[in-house]
């Protein structure tokens, strides 16, 4: 196993990292292990480039398959759905402080878009807060 092969699985080992995506560890991995001196300077470099991108935006651990599970439990209820997709944009200080607004920006954005049938997501991290809009305007737009 070389020396970035290492770094990816040792990120991937800790739990607060197991749900990056191991390209975005590797791709990191590699700029870092060309910069610093040793490899242990790497995966600390690499980890603290991970919680800047992201990390950092989450005050609590997320258990995602408890989230993917209340989405799904709650799909067919629109006033639940809501609910659950609030409270999992809850979890997340950028989405959280968009909460207040999101009623009226949606009403307002897709006041004159004809109905949405799907969104491609690229990793952009918003997948409450588009179901969220989806259910507001009438639509479904997170398939599970």
């Amino acid at each position: 196993m070389d020396e970035l092969e290492k770094l990816v699985t040792a990120v991937l080992a800790s739990p607060k990292y197991q749900h990056i995506s191991p390209d975005l560890v590797q791709r990191i991995g590699t700029r870092e292990l060309t910069a610093r001196r040793s490899a242990k300077e790497a995966l600390k470099a690499t980890k603290n480039k991970l919680h800047q991108v992201g990390g950092a935006y989450f005050e609590a651990k997320i258990d995602y398959e408890r989230a993917l599970a209340r989405l799904r439990e709650t799909h067919d209820d629109a006033d639940a759905f809501r609910a659950t997709c609030r409270d999992l944009m809850r979890l997340h200080a950028s989405t959280r402080e968009r909460l207040p607004i999101l009623d009226e920006f949606y009403q307002t954005v897709l006041a004159h878009v004809p109905p949405i049938h799907s969104v491609l997501d690229v990793a952009c991290g918003k997948r409450p807060h588009l179901a969220l809009a989806a259910a507001l305007a009438g639509h479904t737009l997170l398939r599970l």
